[in-house]
């Protein structure tokens, strides 16, 4: 039996928790998903998931680090890769639109932590925001962004512009490209420094 089977393989348990927790999470946010239900689908018990998360709210965030991880690497590694330029911007937009094109559950999953104003966001998410952050004032210091926009709404605006492309079910992959030759345009040819109105 499949719930006998768990037991033995508490990796594979665990990856069923997490699997059918996320679905569950993304078909009803946090507050409409059911442990009963997380169990009946990864074919285990309620207390094999409280063995493993200990609560609800502890696998809830796990799911979302789960999810995160893999891009929070990536972009990590990428501002670690040089000094601001508008270039490692622009590959930044990429790297996030790709994720979001291969993973594109997560647009659902951020409409749901709007929807129910979450803010028990995981250490990665608020340590990437940091990180982005602290980039564009590098950028904005070394003269390639402008100075007189605050960082965290350069970001918003940034990160805007990607989430924008998947508002539009009718967008695919053909478009993906020539969308983030838009979004770099329209974001470069009103942050760059370049772009500053001269008195």
């Amino acid at each position: 039996m499949k719930g006998a089977s768990r037991k033995h393989d508490p990796e594979g348990s665990r990856a069923a928790i997490l699997d059918a927790a996320e679905q569950s999470f993304l078909a009803r946010g946090f507050a409409g998903a059911s442990m009963s239900e997380i169990a009946k689908a990864s074919g285990v018990t309620k207390s094999l998931i409280h063995h493993h998360f200990g609560s609800k709210e502890a696998l809830w965030r796990e799911v979302k680090r789960r999810r995160f991880a893999g891009y929070f690497e990536q972009q990590m590694a990428l501002f670690a890769s040089g000094g601001p330029s508008a270039a490692l911007l622009r590959e930044s937009m990429r790297v996030y639109l790709q994720f979001l094109r291969d993973n594109p559950d997560t647009v659902r999953l951020m409409s749901w932590l709007q929807l129910e104003g979450d803010r028990d966001v995981t250490q990665m998410v608020g340590e990437l925001r940091d990180a982005g952050i602290d980039h564009v004032r590098s950028a904005q210091e070394a003269g390639v962004l402008r100075k007189d926009v605050p960082a965290p709404f350069v970001l918003m605006t940034f990160l805007g512009l990607v989430n924008a492309w998947f508002d539009d079910p009718a967008n695919d992959d053909a478009t993906a490209e020539a969308y983030l030759d838009c979004a770099w345009a329209l974001f470069s040819g009103g942050l760059l420094r370049a772009a500053e109105p001269r008195a």
